[in-house]
């Protein structure tokens, strides 16, 4: 009789977890290039290109790269497979699957067992639009059953490589692109070692994001400190702000903004001593403010490449070492981004 009850509840149990936890998750991203379809076409044929732009190639700039040629039969003397091998991101591949050479589409298989625990589906088509090229990545995952419960937070990770892989891809392709004036930002991220950081004494006020762009926020937030502070109390080094929540999935976040300052002269705003205890992990972002999520994405993957643990006590911190007080262009701000860890 036990053995019935337990069998009835594992099935009830197993029934609820497929029905409330999908297996499936596909995330698209497209945007526009000046550039006839013809080129980008050839260009995307030729395997030995993409690791100009992959993003997963990115953690690993000495990974030992290798090509296969799988298409036995075909005419075209093109490499079908892309290999990866390192020990931070393990060996991986990407397939491209034969089609015809009039085609506008890219139909791959991707093998990223450092990022994904099954095989991907990744691809590109290309479409015109009058002298434009429609340029739409897409990618398609299915989930191991343990991993059911965790849907959302691959969908998450999915979806920023996608976002990453777009913007790299149109900077690449941008040098086919000779009669607009348009330009494409290809963001770049630099590497700093673990560290601890510093203290600052600084004035500070809450924020919360939900619903509502980011930016917005914090220049409103950051305008209000300025004039709290008035003329008499300049900054005595980079803003930043300090999370203690963020939810990507939900656009939703809150912490802290803050200002150096030091000698502060009379006004309605007191200093505080910040403290951040702990170790952090640091990347350097540089371009705009709109894709500064992927920096986010980019350092919390590296943190789960090298087995580290976050410290979700301590803050996320952001620091905006140049910004529009700075320079007018955005594509030239810069952003140390620090991932607290254990």
């Amino acid at each position: 009789m036990v053995v019935i009850l337990l069998l009835i509840t594992v099935s009830i149990a197993s029934l609820l977890y497929l029905i409330l936890f999908k297996d499936r998750f596909f995330c698209r991203y497209n945007s526009t290039i000046d550039v006839p379809i013809e080129l980008l076409s050839k260009d995307l044929s030729n395997l030995t290109h993409w690791q100009n732009w992959l993003p997963w190639l990115i953690f690993d700039n000495d990974a030992d790269i290798t090509y296969e040629y799988l298409n036995t039969g075909s005419t075209s003397d093109l490499p079908s497979r892309l290999i990866w091998q390192s020990p931070l991101i393990k060996t991986g591949h990407i397939t491209l699957e034969p089609a015809n050479s009039s085609e506008r589409y890219f139909h791959t298989l991707l093998n990223a067992p450092a990022f994904y625990p099954n095989d991907l589906h990744f691809n590109i088509g290309l479409a015109k639009q009058k002298k434009q090229t429609l340029i739409t990545i897409q990618l398609t995952g299915k989930l191991p059953f343990l991993k059911r419960w965790r849907r959302d937070d691959y969908a998450m990770r999915a979806n920023k490589d996608i976002e990453l892989a777009l913007l790299k891809l149109l900077a690449y392709l941008a040098k086919y692109n000779q009669n607009s004036d348009c330009e494409y930002h290809k963001p770049v991220f630099e590497w700093l070692p673990q560290t601890r950081l510093d203290n600052v004494d600084a004035v500070t006020r809450p924020f919360s994001v939900r619903n509502q762009p980011m930016s917005q926020k914090m220049d409103q937030g950051f305008h209000n400190l300025i004039t709290q502070l008035g003329p008499e109390n300049p900054p005595s080094g980079p803003s930043f702000a300090l999370y203690n929540k963020v939810d990507l999935a939900n656009h939703d976040f809150s912490g802290r903004l803050g200002i150096p300052i030091q000698n502060l002269a009379p006004c309605e705003l007191c200093p505080e001593r910040i403290v951040l205890r702990g170790y952090y992990l640091q990347l350097r972002y540089y371009g705009p403010y709109q894709n500064l999520s992927l920096a986010w994405h980019i350092i919390y993957s590296f943190m789960r490449l090298h087995n580290l643990k976050l410290n979700r006590r301590r803050y996320g911190v952001e620091v905006f070492e140049v910004g529009p007080a700075q320079v007018e262009c955005s594509k030239k701000y810069i952003t140390l981004v620090c991932l607290p860890i254990k």
